[in-house]
């Protein structure tokens, strides 16, 4: 398993940061939502990316509905 970053992110600017070396990196990089679980104060995405990966995302919102924190999980590339 490969782990990519530091796993944890604080801050607007740290997230655009984030996402603007992703895209850079990955130009093709693209989503194709699975399914959507809904649960209290979360929400589960599941999609495949554009190298036909599966991965799921959680994403937990604070009481204001701004989302607090976020974990994402992929199948390894075989």
């Amino acid at each position: 398993m490969r782990l990519v970053g530091h796993g944890t992110l604080h801050g607007k600017p740290a997230l655009r940061a984030y996402w603007a070396k992703a895209l850079a990196a990955q130009p093709d990089l693209s989503f194709v939502v699975v399914n959507v679980f809904h649960g209290h104060g979360m929400m589960v995405l599941t999609y495949r990316n554009h190298r036909d990966v599966l991965a799921a995302e959680t994403l937990c919102f604070g009481a204001e509905g701004l989302i607090v924190s976020a974990s994402a999980c992929h199948v390894p590339l075989r």
